[in-house]
């Protein structure tokens, strides 16, 4: 008997292992096959989301636990699987709308490069969520960051939507990111010419991404988390 099957029999004697089941049953030696599914669907649903974009307290503020669940998404990306065309203004920028803030399968989705097995697979994992939490950017003013000579430290404003599996929304919450006060000293101090470095600009891009992704996260924890987290 070969080391894998032995394996296979001791995981399944110790109950690791979930039993083959149906045609499958006669033979346990290859992996379950992955759900696929249309990935049109995935362009109806997202369709939905955008059409169910709620107003600015067009929705009850979200709880913490309810931006737990859900798979995540950010409006850039929403648009994409949409097919929708994406703006060309801040707000819809990638840096804005980090790619590791969606969720697996929408990265594979969008992913032009991604195997036709691979999407109908990323399809049934996304179409399967409980939910979805949508993170939507409407508006930056960080001009240090798009380049543009205006020494302020800057915000962005935000608002993370959950809807239900069926894609109605069922909150929102709004939030705002900004780069640390460090850093943007440092980008004021360092720009004394007439035009902004990129080198800078992108320094503060990179921040205010990795503020966006901890920010998804601040606003799932209660305040008493948020207490301990401090």
């Amino acid at each position: 008997m070969s080391g894998r099957s032995s394996t296979r029999d001791l995981l399944a004697r110790l109950g690791l292992l979930a039993p083959c089941v149906g045609l499958l049953a006669a033979s346990c030696s290859s992996e379950a096959k992955k759900p696929e599914a249309d990935p049109t669907k995935v362009v109806e649903l997202t369709s939905t989301l955008l059409r169910n974009t709620p107003a600015i307290a067009g929705v009850p503020e979200c709880q913490p636990e309810e931006l737990r669940t859900g798979a995540r998404l950010t409006f850039r990306t929403v648009l994409q699987l949409a097919e929708r065309e994406v703006p060309s203004t801040p707000p819809y920028a990638e840096w804005i709308n980090p790619p590791t803030l969606d969720a697996p399968a929408a990265r594979v989705l969008v992913d032009a490069a991604a195997s036709p097995t691979a999407r109908r697979q990323a399809a049934a994992e996304l179409l399967a969520a409980p939910g979805y939490r949508v993170y939507r950017v409407d508006s930056v003013d960080v001009p240090l960051a798009i380049e543009v000579k205006e020494l302020k430290r800057g915000i962005v404003s935000a608002r993370a939507i959950k809807y239900d599996a069926r894609g109605a929304a069922v909150c929102m919450t709004v939030f705002n990111v900004r780069n640390s006060k460090e850093k943007s000293e440092w980008a004021m101090a360092k720009s004394n010419r007439a035009r902004v470095d990129p080198t800078i600009a992108q320094t503060l891009r990179d921040e205010l991404s990795e503020q966006m992704l901890l920010m998804a996260d601040w606003i799932a924890l209660t305040p008493e988390e948020q207490a301990r987290a401090e």
